[in-house]
């Protein structure tokens, strides 16, 4: 979600790479951080696991300009691919307004691709935000290596639909601006034009306690009448809603050769109102709660991953 800071008037908007373990997503990161033409960038937080790695930093292309009168700060996150890191990749969507999810386009991942394409809907749908609404780009990445799909082949079976499709070798910085810049083009679309990404579930409607389903007068289990009158219970009061409001966070894109947001433009329009009003200003307090509470499961995630190492170290007789 947006993120409003009316004390520093600013807005920070969150983008997160999600794909497959080892498909590129931690080099698109470290290709755009590594960018000496892109200022104003906070420093980079990283977790690592076994196998893959969890980046984080945030950065204000000044190229945007602003929204609404307000300054805009980029935050981007990368998630780690393996399945048993599931619940990370859970709390690191939550509150995402836009993905990068990178494909692998070698043949032979073309299930993992499609197992992890379908746990980001599922994951997107568990923090309340809508899959079809959310800004995503699909990235088709390892392009330079051989034995890749065509274009054509893994977009028949990835039905990226309306989403933007970009070929990349991030691991060259090839690619890695043009993904950054259509994502980030992408979220600002969506400010512009007050797009809810939210789904918006209702809670559902309090059971009648007036009946009495599957009790007849010559059933054992008759209930006993109340001796204090005719009085009917209370209606039940309906179960909040499971899904609490999310506080922004994430993002981030590389290549070296250029600056990533050359191409994004945003015109400045005259507005009679601030379209940011329903939202509450968190303030930094959130944004530091809210990235405290990340590498919080991270290291939790991190620490049960060195363990699982030890036991089977042990087991082979090497610990």
């Amino acid at each position: 979600m947006v993120l409003i800071n009316k004390a520093i008037n600013e807005v920070t908007v969150k983008l997160v790479y999600y794909g497959p373990g080892l498909c590129g997503k931690t080099t698109n990161l470290e290709k755009v951080y590594a960018n000496p033409k892109l200022e104003n960038k906070g420093k980079m937080i990283s977790m690592s696991t076994e196998t893959d790695r969890t980046l984080f930093f945030d950065f204000m292309p000044m190229e945007l300009g602003t929204i609404a009168g307000q300054k805009v700060r980029v935050q981007l996150y990368t998630v780690p691919g393996q399945v048993f890191y599931d619940a990370t990749r859970k709390l690191v969507l939550r509150g995402a307004d836009g993905v990068v999810f990178v494909a692998d386009s070698q043949q032979s991942m073309k299930e993992s691709n499609l197992e992890s394409l379908e746990n980001l809907k599922t994951n997107l749908r568990v923090n309340n935000i809508d899959p079809a609404k959310i800004a995503l780009v699909f990235q088709y990445n390892k392009r330079d290596l051989p034995n890749v799909a065509s274009v054509e082949e893994m977009s028949s079976y990835m039905k990226p639909g309306n989403a933007p499709v970009v070929e990349a070798a991030a691991i060259e910085g090839k690619g890695v601006a043009a993904t950054l810049r259509a994502a980030v083009g992408r979220i600002l679309d969506n400010m512009k034009n007050n797009v809810d990404t939210t789904l918006g579930f209702e809670p559902p409607a309090a059971p009648d306690m007036s009946a009495r389903s599957g009790v007849t007068t010559s059933s054992a289990g008759v209930p006993k009448l109340s001796m204090r009158g005719n009085t009917a219970a209370p209606p039940q009061q309906p179960e909040a809603s499971p899904f609490d409001a999310a506080v922004a966070q994430a993002v981030l894109s590389d290549e070296p050769e250029e600056v990533p947001f050359d191409a994004v433009e945003v015109t400045p329009e005259p507005i009679d109102e601030d379209p940011f009003a329903p939202q509450q200003d968190s303030g930094l307090e959130a944004m530091l709660a809210s990235a405290q509470e990340v590498v919080t499961s991270l290291e939790a995630a991190l620490a049960r991953a060195k363990e699982h190492a030890r036991a089977i170290a042990s087991k082979l007789g090497k610990g």
